[in-house]
């Protein structure tokens, strides 16, 4: 009993520390509402909304969701999670958030550095973490923050994501994305380990690709 409610505390204290990100988006006009008019003024919607898009309405299980885009500076690119309260709901009165990382100083990597295709490969990637969730009962995300609590856990985790987007039919994009990170973009030498941690690297997810094809003209590029 005590290693349960040791888990749920951690899991719940997980969305607690990250609170900024999940909540206070009323008056701020940098925030999407993709149920809504996208009357809202933002960077987002001006430069990246449109590759997005591309991604987001083959998606039909998700377009029923109400996903809200911010942006502010965090220690990654994207992230994706079930506001705090709305863990509590039934999984159809769920809301999410997509926060993009908008810091000039991030040693990672920023959308706006990213080329389109690879892009799609990002936000393809973080939908699959709200197909996740939503996936998920109370209890169920609960274990989902207990499991960023460790690397290992993080990397199960984010490899079960990536599998799920090379199975929603984006397994290129995130190729291009993969690859792009580790080996184009300007990142840290200490993001750039992160990511080969924790993520698929390109040569994983092109042995996860049925493609035969697609593997055969890029295998080299990596090797």
């Amino acid at each position: 009993m005590k290693s349960l409610s040791l888990i749920i505390f951690s899991g719940i204290l997980f969305f607690l520390l990250n609170i900024e990100a999940v909540l206070g988006f009323q008056g701020d006009e940098n925030v999407i509402f993709l149920n809504d008019p996208l009357e809202t003024d933002s960077v987002f919607k001006k430069e990246y909304l449109s590759a997005f898009t591309m991604v987001y309405s083959g998606l039909n299980d998700l377009r029923s969701c109400d996903i809200k885009i911010k942006g502010k500076k965090l220690k990654t690119t994207m992230v994706s999670r079930p506001t705090f309260f709305s863990m509590f709901r039934k999984k159809d009165k769920r809301k999410y958030v997509i926060v993009f990382n908008n810091d000039p100083d991030f040693d990672g990597v920023l959308l706006k550095d990213v080329p389109e295709q690879a892009r799609e490969g990002l936000f393809a990637h973080e939908l699959m973490h709200i197909r996740d969730y939503q996936g998920l009962k109370f209890g169920g995300l609960v274990k989902r923050g207990w499991q960023y609590m460790s690397k290992k856990g993080k990397k199960n985790l984010e490899y079960r994501i990536d599998s799920m987007t090379i199975a929603a039919g984006f397994g290129k994009e995130l190729f291009f994305w993969s690859y792009y990170v580790l080996f184009d973009s300007k990142a840290s030498d200490n993001y750039k380990a992160f990511k080969r941690e924790v993520y698929c690297t390109p040569k994983d997810i092109l042995n996860m690709l049925d493609d035969p094809g697609f593997a055969g003209i890029h295998e080299d590029d990596i090797n």
